[in-house]
């Protein structure tokens, strides 16, 4: 029964723990995001999680009724303009598109040498189909991230 107690005791008075984040910026402009210090490196201060960000107490102590704020984008977090970002789709969305076509190209071929097996002694059915497999599943991840494309 003591241990029990003792055991409650410290699991009660746990602290969560907190990591300090470190930014390093190389000669060649190379970011790296590290918890251990480096010469050079810059801490980065970050919200705990867990800590309510925007809303303040009201005056009973409580949370305020009013709907939240929304979460303001903190100073050392990159921004970009409407348009720069609508270019970035644009190409993303262009260069994904060319990968899917040549997945496409890629199943076929993939297909018509798996329906041609059959006539090859030697021919390894089970490498076709998994090559047939492979790329039905990267047309079915690209269909996804063009969907994710404003």
């Amino acid at each position: 029964m003591r241990r029990l107690l003792i055991a409650l005791l410290f699991a009660c008075g746990t602290v969560p723990a907190q990591a300090e984040i470190y930014k390093f910026v190389d000669e060649q402009g190379n970011v790296t995001y590290t918890n251990m210090p480096r010469p050079g490196a810059k801490a980065l201060q970050l919200d705990a999680p867990g800590t309510p960000t925007g809303s303040k107490p009201d005056a009973t102590g409580g949370k305020s009724s009013r709907a939240k704020p929304k979460a303001t984008t903190p100073g050392y977090f990159p921004k970009v303009d409407s348009s720069t970002q609508r270019r970035r789709d644009d190409m993303r969305r262009q260069l994904l598109v060319e990968e899917m076509r040549s997945e496409e190209r890629n199943l076929s071929a993939a297909r018509a040498a798996l329906a041609g097996a059959g006539r090859k002694p030697g021919a390894d059915v089970n490498k076709l189909a998994e090559s047939v497999r492979m790329h039905e599943k990267n047309i079915e991840m690209l269909n996804k991230e063009l969907s994710h494309i404003r």
